[in-house]
């Protein structure tokens, strides 16, 4: 005697073409908006990086002129170099030059800084603009 059994197949067995392209739509509608978001903050991580950066080059030219006799160093590069007074005052060459792999500008006699200090700045791609370590405050009178 044979006994058949009846299979029963549940009435759902998988997820339809369908449903499988709504979720590959959400996910790649989530990404982009992720990638949108997150390119805009690799633009402020550069541009804060950038002012660290300047602010260390600008301590480093300070403690340099401290330690030759009041003198500015002419370039950012001699600020790698030991001599008997003091230095290195900077770890690498890397120092010298920005996230876009540019080399920070340097004018020794500081135009923008009243004479003070060395003007070192960065100019970023696609004219986006000027970092420098000078400060212009517009002042209101009231």
């Amino acid at each position: 005697m044979v006994i058949r059994t009846s299979r029963r197949r549940s009435p759902r067995s998988a997820f339809t073409l369908m449903e499988m392209m709504i979720v590959v739509a959400i996910i790649v509608a989530l990404a982009g908006i992720g990638i949108i978001y997150f390119a805009g903050q690799a633009d402020e991580g550069n541009k804060t990086k950038v002012r660290a950066d300047i602010k260390n080059l600008t301590t480093a030219a300070t403690l340099f002129k401290a330690q030759h006799q009041g003198r500015w160093p002419q370039s950012l590069e001699e600020l790698l170099l030991k001599d008997e007074l003091g230095g290195p005052y900077i770890r690498s060459v890397e120092d010298l030059h920005d996230p876009w792999h540019q080399p920070y500008q340097y004018v020794m006699e500081g135009t923008n800084n009243n004479g003070l200090q060395p003007d070192i700045w960065c100019v970023m791609p696609g004219n986006l603009g000027t970092i420098g370590n000078w400060t212009t405050k517009i002042i209101y009178n009231q």
